[in-house]
């Protein structure tokens, strides 16, 4: 017979195995997959100025894919335009001050970046099996305009997602202190509670989100606040499971002070949504107050964040797979918002 304290200390040692094994990558999901960083920042910011047009055609050859996109869809030039080259010239003069910021935080946040990126991309191969992550997959630094951010699913960001990886906004990775976000913030151009968020730590944070927007696309047109606070739940899980050892504060966007402010009043938030009957509302005018980015949720006092209904919507995809723990992520991915929480028989406190 076993002794009861030896049963004990067994019945502990199990929990820790379990504990761990939630963030040890399994043996079979451990195969490489290269990544490598194109320095286009660099490359970009090199450019000889006086014989521009020749330079934009060798930049081209080296970023065949990248380089029209970045020019386009982020600088907002047209590369046929007639004044392109001097729009080109302006932008590099002014935002040099910017890349070379951006150079000791690159130096050092550039060491680990690849090895934590190569792991992150392991887990959401071995959670998601569709996922086919580019070979090898590629890290492309760039400095675009203080206000080329954009609200995706679960977060508002710069990085965009590339034809074979990443790009990364390094404007916004600057770290929070950063003089250049206090004129920003001056002149309207972002805020403090996004500041909060502009430092290197986000770099892969707002990598595996766009990998995530990319794989499961996201609208929520016409659909009530509890689906879509679900749908953002399930991607957050995700993220969750994707990088196990990242602090929930990153994930979700809030300061530490505010994550923990939701987990010690969960039960509050979520009678506030229950009790003002806002779980089925379709008005996006009012849904988009607790399911998009904000200084805070006014209702819930000055200490909460905004974007509130991300939290919730979470915690919800939570209970569900703790209620039913054999579900893949693909499962979870696939079912309807309104079973998830349906199912999830959520009730905090």
């Amino acid at each position: 017979m076993l002794h009861k304290g030896f049963v004990f200390l067994f019945l502990l040692a199990a929990v820790f195995i379990s504990c761990q094994d939630a963030t040890k990558l399994p043996k079979e999901a451990r195969e490489p997959i290269p990544v490598t960083i194109a320095r286009f920042d660099q490359d970009f910011f090199a450019l000889d100025t006086g014989r521009l047009s020749e330079e934009l055609d060798n930049l081209s050859a080296r970023y065949p894919d990248f380089l029209p996109g970045y020019l386009q869809a982020i600088l907002g030039i047209h590369p046929a335009d007639p004044q392109a080259p001097e729009a080109i010239r302006a932008f590099i003069n002014s935002y040099r001050p910017v890349y070379q910021q951006s150079l000791p935080i690159t130096q050092k946040q550039f060491a680990d970046l690849p090895e934590q990126l190569q792991t992150a991309l392991q887990w959401m191969k071995y959670l998601v099996p569709a996922f086919k992550p580019d070979s090898p997959f590629v890290l492309t630094p760039f400095i675009g305009p203080m206000d080329a951010y954009e609200s995706f699913s679960i977060g508002d960001y710069g990085d965009v997602r590339t034809t074979n990886g990443v790009g990364i906004a390094l404007q916004f990775h600057l770290g929070r202190d950063a003089e250049i976000y206090d004129q920003g913030m001056k002149n309207g151009v972002f805020f403090q509670y996004q500041v909060q968020r502009f430092t290197p730590e986000t770099m892969l944070v707002n990598a595996i989100k766009n990998i995530i927007e990319d794989q499961f696309p996201y609208t929520s047109a016409g659909k009530p606040m509890i689906e879509e606070m679900v749908e953002k739940g399930k991607r957050l899980y995700l993220l969750k499971r994707v990088l196990p050892e990242t602090g929930d504060s990153l994930l979700l966007g809030y300061t530490g002070r505010q994550t923990n402010g939701c987990f010690e009043n969960e039960e509050t938030i979520w009678q506030f949504f229950v009790k003002n009957d806002l779980l089925y509302s379709i008005d996006p005018a009012v849904n988009q107050q607790y399911l998009r980015d904000g200084p805070k949720t006014p209702e819930l006092g000055d200490a909460s964040p905004g974007y509130i209904g991300l939290f919730t919507g979470w915690r919800i995809a939570e209970s569900y797979m703790k209620k039913f723990p054999d579900t893949s992520i693909d499962a979870l991915m696939k079912k309807p918002a309104m079973e998830v929480y349906q199912a999830s028989n959520y009730r905090p406190g």
